[in-house]
């Protein structure tokens, strides 16, 4: 979520937290292909950026999150979410009018691009559609585009690996990340298992805060993940609930087996 009121209390916090990622959640896509935040205000419409019409500083705030001093070296932007219809409707305007230069989807993330040219990564989070070639052709699409690709599955290993391997094969190394869900419909999720391994860098989650695990839980967790095979850091979910709290220090230190 995004709360005027405190977010340059939030910017400090995450620019100063050692975090070196932040993935910003999260993007939905209308049947017009429209672009919103979070169900929360329209950021793109009609291949206009009108996000600063609801919060003027939102494009700025996310270039201040990489502006030294700062820990974090790379934007992603959510697509998606439990429940949500976008990958729906991405396939329904690709089936209808493709997704070239003069599509309405490219034309939208154009106009995003040229607002806020921060974003450095699109993070998948499809729950709902699982259709491979229009998932496939929109994430070429923004690969074309300049950004880095990554997804965060919790089920159908077999969409997660023909989207990695047929991006992967015409853009080498553009989806470069698997950030694994080891929490709700994931929490049985095993980072280690090979089924998971798609020649990308493998970074499960776990859910922080009140609604999800302990610091001490997180540890422990990340301490058997690293013991019995390779992981490439660690993601949590979500910041909102405990950020500006002593909890926030709690959880990266515990993702870096450093909790005291």
């Amino acid at each position: 979520m995004y709360h005027e009121e405190r977010r340059e209390k939030v910017i400090e916090e995450l620019k100063s937290s050692g975090v070196s990622t932040i993935i910003v959640w999260t993007i939905h896509i209308d049947e017009k292909g429209n672009l919103n935040f979070n169900a929360e205000f329209p950021l793109v419409e009609n291949g206009v950026y009108v996000g600063d019409q609801t919060h003027p500083h939102f494009a700025s705030d996310m270039a201040n999150l990489k502006a030294a001093p700062t820990g974090i070296q790379r934007i992603e932007f959510g697509l998606a979410a439990w429940g949500s219809q976008t990958y729906t409707h991405i396939k329904n305007l690709y089936e209808s009018e493709g997704l070239g230069d003069n599509s309405t989807l490219y034309k939208n993330f154009k106009a995003l691009q040229q607002a806020i040219p921060s974003i450095d990564a699109f993070n998948n989070d499809d729950e709902v559609t699982y259709d491979v070639e229009s998932a496939v052709a929109f994430t070429k699409m923004l690969a074309g585009m300049g950004y880095k690709n990554a997804i965060v599955p919790y089920k159908n290993k077999s969409f997660w690996k023909s989207l990695v391997e047929q991006v992967n094969k015409e853009y080498p190394g553009n989806i470069d990340r698997n950030y694994l869900q080891c929490y709700a419909g994931g929490r049985w999720n095993d980072p280690c298992a090979d089924s998971w391994d798609f020649g990308i860098k493998m970074i499960p989650g776990l859910w922080g805060g009140p609604n999800g695990i302990s610091a001490k839980k997180v540890g422990d967790e990340f301490s058997d993940w690293r013991e019995d095979c390779h992981i490439d850091g660690g993601f949590l979910w979500d910041y909102e609930n405990f950020a500006l709290t002593p909890a926030v220090e709690d959880y990266i230190n515990a993702l870096r087996g450093e909790l005291q």
